[in-house]
């Protein structure tokens, strides 16, 4: 029979709703069942060190810890075994640069940063994968470690951006085809935190419908059931259409909202998170929205992201005025010329474009 967790242990007290404590409780079989930890942790950020997780490790305010995974190099993995890391293909503690393909250097390997975190034993994680090279030898490692996380009431949150997003509309580097029947095969009591690639330069400032109904289908075409769902989505891309991702809290009962700033990012203004948390509490969802962001907390930090978000707003409407005198300009010239015959290959001048391929 399974372990189930005790309401009384460390785990209850980082935050384990009695909801989740019930269905653990109902687990008898299979691998050791965890239940989802609350939305509202204290997270940090992209621990890709080992100096930066041993200061997340010493502080007692971190209830959640965040890294990215990659696969390392032949010269990095060759560096990471003479410190005793296994062979084989081994990922590593790196977000990837945002200016160059390369693998960013690191001291932290996966096996080293889990057998720290697992050491601790009060932290919840949440792996966020940027290549799929990466997962399932993480995942094999995860699962040889299950029962002590379990034991720990350790939560794991598996992430990635399964789904093209505002300006990145091609293929994720970590298809949901691929990432969740991995998932499901060897971590199958993990938690999913799914989300879509974004990009912060382009033509898009919102996530859309069409974004909604891809991961709704994605969470149809598994039968994820709500209490295993966590959706990751970029605050800044959220918050001026926070309702339409509030479709998906709609749509799969139990699942989870986390808002997430990225590496390298601007922190938000607190009136920004204070805003969107009363939006959706409103409607009864504060306690299934987390936030993993960062906060302006000076005078600096209140300028540089105001000067931002300024941007977004100002850079959205010049975008809208442009398309619409494009548009106006384009209608009258489609109404000047004659309409095409009726030849193999014409067009009409209101059908869609054909697709990129």
């Amino acid at each position: 029979m399974c372990k189930s967790s005790d309401a009384g242990s460390p785990a209850s007290e980082r935050g384990l709703s009695h909801a989740s404590l019930g269905l653990a409780l109902a687990h008898d079989c299979g691998p050791p069942y965890t239940p989802r930890p609350r939305a509202q942790q204290h997270w940090e950020h992209s621990c890709c060190s080992i100096s930066k997780l041993e200061r997340a490790l010493a502080n007692p305010d971190i209830t959640a810890i965040e890294a990215d995974i990659m696969v390392a190099t032949e010269e990095q993995a060759q560096l990471l075994r003479k410190l005793g890391d296994r062979p084989g293909s081994l990922p590593i503690m790196a977000h990837p640069s945002p200016f160059s393909a390369a693998v960013p250097d690191t001291d932290l390997s996966f096996l080293e940063f889990l057998e720290r975190c697992v050491s601790d034993g009060t932290r919840h994680l949440k792996l966020d994968f940027k290549q799929l090279a990466a997962v399932e030898p993480c995942l094999e490692l995860l699962s040889e470690r299950w029962a002590q996380l379990h034991a720990n009431g350790q939560a794991v949150w598996l992430n990635a951006d399964i789904l093209p997003g505002p300006n990145r509309r091609f293929a994720p580097a970590v298809p949901s085809h691929a990432f969740i029947p991995l998932c499901r095969r060897l971590c199958p009591h993990a938690v999913l935190s799914l989300g879509w690639s974004v990009g912060p330069i382009g033509p898009e400032q919102v996530y859309t419908e069409a974004d909604i109904a891809e991961m709704l289908k994605v969470c149809k075409e598994y039968s994820l059931p709500g209490n295993s769902v966590v959706f990751a989505a970029s605050v800044r891309f959220a918050e001026r259409q926070i309702a339409v991702l509030d479709r998906l809290l709609d749509a799969l009962p139990d699942s989870q909202l986390l808002l997430w700033t990225g590496t390298g990012e601007l922190p938000i203004p607190p009136a920004l998170q204070t805003r969107i948390h009363l939006e959706l509490a409103i409607k009864g969802r504060s306690d299934r929205i987390g936030y993993d962001v960062q906060l302006a907390n000076s005078n600096m930090d209140h300028c540089a992201s105001t000067l931002i978000d300024c941007t977004f707003f100002f850079s959205r409407w010049t975008r809208w005025a442009c398309s619409c005198c494009v548009t106006s300009i384009s209608m009258e010239h489609d109404l000047s010329r004659p309409i095409p015959g009726q030849i193999a290959g014409d067009r009409s001048p209101h059908a869609d474009p054909p697709l990129r391929t």
